[in-house]
């Protein structure tokens, strides 16, 4: 079988806190943003970049979706981007309702070549991938990756040396898991365990997880709140070694990067349903390595999603987040109502410390289950794409 590839441009999280960087002199100019509306309707919370129709053109998944990128002269021209079915489109309810995608990932599954699509739906569900039907058009053939799942922040990494993107996420039997696809594209993904079994952070309704190389050893480890797994060598059949450390309340996708610049990495996350976006400063001492809280912003509430990227090309990645509007409903979490925000904040170094700078994307979108930061239209600069409960949203840097 072909090797399989993940085709989000910039997995963030997904690639173990990596992120997209032009190293070079920081502009001294803000970067803005140009809001597309690929779709004025609830389609999903989950969104994934990916050449769709290996045209040389990134486009964008959402759901039962996918949006096609136009040439570059037109990549924001109102109703330039063509919709496509993956599979029949459905109605939800934005207010009170739910999709059936809570999260969608881009990875070539069968190994063909073409990025097919995995779908997260909702929490404890079955996983579901979906083959891209290639040059002959057409809705996509589905099939289950794994039985159930949990945790409401899954990732799309690049975990184990030696292998493509996983998914890390919980499985059967409460356990934190990674999952690959299986040598039989017809057969159920096989899974690896990073977690004993009947893990808080494993459970359908888990919130906060990550990937990045916490002890720079060069392997990509595992964070959630309730602590750290440590990538064995050789992962195998058994858990990982888990560390129990407080890294706070519920929260969306946790970043894994050296956010001061002392050469160990730091953790940043949000809060999924209260207030709240900070980072987690790592610090070792003669007996071990513990974290210090700071806050980033408190501000907004539902920051359900996160990703990290270069926004402003000056080598430092940057924390993109922003509110998952009525996210349990208009009356469920603090603050339901407000505005969908969305936010990218610039971390700078100073003698004394880490100082944060919030600049708005957005404030009538916001973020799902998902947020992305990735080049779309292929002009070096990091661009955002977002699906949630107002519609499918591309945010082009300019």
């Amino acid at each position: 079988m072909q090797q399989r590839w993940a085709f989000s441009l910039v997995l963030g999280l997904g690639l173990g806190g990596a992120f997209l960087a032009a190293r070079g002199s920081q502009s001294a100019a803000v970067p803005t943003f140009t809001k597309v509306i690929l779709d004025g309707a609830f389609r999903a919370e989950g969104v994934a970049l990916a050449d769709v129709n290996r045209d040389g053109r990134i486009d964008v998944m959402a759901g039962n979706a996918w949006y096609a990128a136009p040439a570059a002269e037109a990549v924001s021209a109102a109703g330039a981007w063509k919709r496509h079915e993956i599979a029949p489109l459905e109605p939800f309810d934005a207010p009170t309702g739910y999709s059936n995608a809570f999260h969608t990932f881009a990875l070539d599954v069968n190994g063909d070549g073409w990025p097919d699509q995995i779908v997260l739906g909702f929490p404890g569900d079955p996983a579901i991938w979906r083959a891209n039907p290639g040059p002959r058009g057409g809705q996509w053939r589905a099939q289950q990756a794994t039985p159930t799942t949990g945790n409401e922040s899954p990732a799309l990494a690049r975990l184990v040396r030696g292998r493509g993107p996983v998914l890390v996420m919980g499985t059967s039997e409460e356990r934190l898991s990674w999952l690959a696809p299986a040598s039989s594209p017809s057969a159920p993904f096989e899974s690896h365990p990073i977690s004993t079994p009947k893990h808080p952070s494993a459970h359908r309704y888990a919130h906060g997880l990550g990937v990045g190389d916490l002890d720079g050893d060069g392997r990509a480890d595992v964070v959630s709140t309730q602590g750290y797994w440590l990538a064995p060598e050789r992962p195998g059949e058994t858990p990982w070694p888990f560390t129990p450390v407080d890294l706070g309340p519920d929260a969306a996708h946790m970043a894994v990067y050296d956010v001061s610049g002392d050469g160990l990495a730091d953790i940043v996350a949000s809060a999924a349903h209260q207030i709240g976006v900070w980072w987690f400063e790592q610090r070792r001492t003669e007996a071990g390595r513990t974290f210090v809280r700071h806050a980033i912003d408190d501000s907004f509430s539902q920051s359900h999603a996160l990703d990290v990227g270069d926004i402003d090309n000056d080598g430092i990645a940057d924390v993109v987040t922003g509110k998952r509007r009525w996210a349990h409903g208009p009356t469920g979490d603090p603050q339901p109502n407000a505005p969908g925000v969305l936010y990218w904040f610039r971390p700078r170094r100073t003698p004394q410390g880490v100082t944060w700078t919030r600049h708005l994307i957005d404030d009538t979108s916001g973020v799902g289950n998902q947020v992305v930061v990735g080049d779309v239209d292929g002009d070096g600069r990091l661009d955002v794409a977002s699906a949630n409960k107002h519609g499918v949203f591309v945010f082009l840097q300019r």
